[in-house]
């Protein structure tokens, strides 16, 4: 209530222009408060969730105990409708608790329309009067004001023979205040937590486009890989990436004509047996950092398809880098880049500022950093990359990873390091990949606990499994299984009809089924199969891109069932179980090894 609000006291004569009531001494008004105990009540107030109707509530209860009032009400704005609607009450009958007044009309909508205060003294014999209960005998109401703007309108009433006084205004018009300031909060707060769910959805969106732009499929089928990304936000900078190596290549005429033969007979656009990793991370964190992120993976995935050499690739890729960030604040990014040549089993790199990967030998668990030099993307004109290579053996691995590893944090404000880095590598030497890279982030997390992640990480590790007599990776199109059967029996040599039928049906079924179960009959996804022959027995893997499944329960259960166990799944016939002498399956699902006798 302010000096410059009119202030009507309404009776049976009629509305008449009255003086504001002389300011009550706040010593007096907070001996009233304290006499009826409302301190405690205010704090609820105060102190209630963020829950809009129930501070209102909680406020009207306050307002009733101090004005002795049966009934009251808080209606609040829908300024669209220009109605007010009814959002707390007491005493109220059902009819009246849901009915909503435009402005103008009854008690409430002619004080919201007017922005003035009422005080009633014959409620029912006032034409704006719109209840049915002719008991009510005195009635307040005080519009809510944010400021110049109407919220809403603060009603009470008595049925006892007391009235409303213009001291009792000068109490309500100190709530009034209060409510008003609850709603325009509650507004605000509403308008913020809106956009926080759209940034939240967009941020979500945006973390599945990063990951979907994230490759992580090899496409030869001699190297397995598995890879972490967690960005200390929805997205980051940091990222990584498998890029093949177009098959149409120039490059590809350096393999032998039976390596390039067989190629030629496969529909896939990409090298089944070269193809690059990358490694990097952009300046900062954050959507900034994702952006420019995006941007370097799409520039390096096109490089990388027409080029074997990481240090070309780097080269162009800072050419890029310097002429679209230039700008920016985040000017710099670190990368590494390897490609791997299937058919020589030779890994060459090529560094830019980035922390050296590990490769770590099978036969003597020796650690060896992949050092070389080259400034980091975007800070000089000549990057000055240096490429060199090494050639990998049977279960060598690949450790590349980015510093939000090493640098994590705990709440003792103690890092991960590499040192600690070193120790978990060398004790997990001789674990399947699989639960390396798992094992490395439960690590991460159990060493930070609670604490923020200062930084994104991304860790990946790629794993020469063995020499196989042949590899291949095809699309997901039926038309492949036919080049695939050909080659396959191609590098077996001669093999009598049975066999040679066996083999057909069984590889047939499968390839089919890694189709249809594993990828869906996704064309974006691929099917990897690798061929070993080891005395009279032939040993073939087929790897699809799908989620798997849980054999050992679809096993347990279709035991118990007496069902065929892979019929459920669709991954196989009984045709496959009945001719081969082995299947399997790995850990996911998505890998199953059969094996032939010969």
């Amino acid at each position: 209530m302010t000096d410059r609000e009119p202030l009507h006291k309404e009776g049976e004569s009629g509305a008449q222009p009255v003086s504001p009531p002389r300011p009550t001494p706040l010593e007096e008004i907070i001996r009233r408060l304290r006499g009826i105990g409302a301190f405690e009540p205010m704090g609820m107030i105060i102190n209630a969730s963020l829950d809009l109707s129930q501070r209102l509530s909680n406020l009207l209860l306050m307002v009733m105990r101090l004005l002795e009032a049966e009934r009251g009400s808080i209606m609040l704005l829908d300024e669209k409708r220009e109605e007010l609607e009814v959002m707390v009450s007491y005493g109220l009958s059902e009819g009246a608790r849901s009915s909503r007044v435009r402005l103008g009309e009854g008690i409430a909508g002619w004080v919201a329309a007017h922005r003035e205060p009422l005080i009633l003294h014959d409620v029912v014999r006032d034409d704006r009067f719109r209840g049915s209960d002719p008991q009510v005998r005195s009635a307040l109401a005080i519009p809510l004001m944010a400021e110049d703007r109407l919220v809403g309108v603060l009603n009470v009433s008595t049925m006892q023979e007391r009235r409303f006084t213009s001291e009792d205004l000068l109490y309500l018009s100190a709530f009034a205040e209060l409510g008003a300031l609850m709603v325009e909060n509650a507004v605000l707060y509403e308008r913020i937590r809106s956009r926080q769910r759209e940034l939240e959805k967009e941020l979500s969106l945006a973390s599945r486009i990063q990951q979907s732009i994230v490759a992580k499929h090899v496409p030869c089928a001699a190297v397995k890989l598995m890879a972490r990304l967690m960005p200390a936000s929805a997205v980051g900078g940091d990222f990584y990436s498998v890029i093949p190596l177009a098959k149409d290549s120039r490059f590809c005429f350096y393999c032998s004509p039976r390596i390039q033969d067989r190629c030629q007979k496969l529909r896939s656009e990409f090298c089944p047996n070269k193809f690059g990793v990358v490694i990097g991370d952009v300046a900062n964190k954050g959507l900034p950092a994702a952006l420019i992120m995006a941007v370097l993976t799409t520039s390096l995935y096109e490089l990388g398809k027409s080029h074997v050499s990481p240090k070309i690739i780097l080269s162009e890729a800072n050419h890029t880098f310097r002429r679209c960030f230039h700008e920016s604040q985040y000017n710099f990014a670190t990368l590494f880049y390897g490609f791997f040549d299937g058919n020589t089993r030779c890994f060459t790199y090529s560094k830019a500022g980035h922390d050296a990967p590990l490769l770590i030998r099978r036969r003597d668990g020796r650690i060896e950093p992949l050092e070389a030099e080259g400034y980091p993307l975007g800070l000089r004109e000549d990057g000055e990359f240096e490429e060199r290579s090494v050639t990998l053996e049977k279960g060598d691995r690949v450790i590349l990873f980015t510093d939000g590893l090493t640098g994590a944090l705990n709440a003792a404000g103690e890092i991960f390091g590499r040192q600690r880095f070193l120790e978990f590598v060398h004790s997990h030497l001789h674990r399947d990949l699989e639960i390396m890279v798992d094992h490395l982030v439960d690590e991460i997390m159990l060493f930070t606990g609670d604490s923020p992640q200062p930084d994104d990480i991304a860790v990946m590790v790629m794993e020469l499994e063995e020499e196989y007599d042949l590899t291949m990776t095809i699309g997901t199109d039926v038309r492949e299984i036919r080049s695939v059967i050909t080659n396959v029996l191609e590098t077996l040599g001669e093999l009598g009809s049975e066999e040679s039928m066996a083999l057909r049906l069984c590889l047939e079924e499968v390839i089919h089924n890694a189709m249809e179960h594993g990828n869906e009959h996704d064309a974006s996804k691929k099917i990897y199969i690798t061929l070993k022959r080891e005395d009279d027995r032939a040993f073939i893997k087929v790897r699809d891109e799908g989620p798997g499944f849980d054999h050992e329960e679809v096993m347990r259960r279709n035991m118990e069932e007496g069902r065929d166990l892979l019929s459920v799944r669709g991954r196989g016939l009984w045709i496959v179980r009945h001719y081969a002498e082995g299947l399997s399956f790995n850990r996911e699902g998505n890998e199953v090894t059969l094996i032939l006798r010969l």
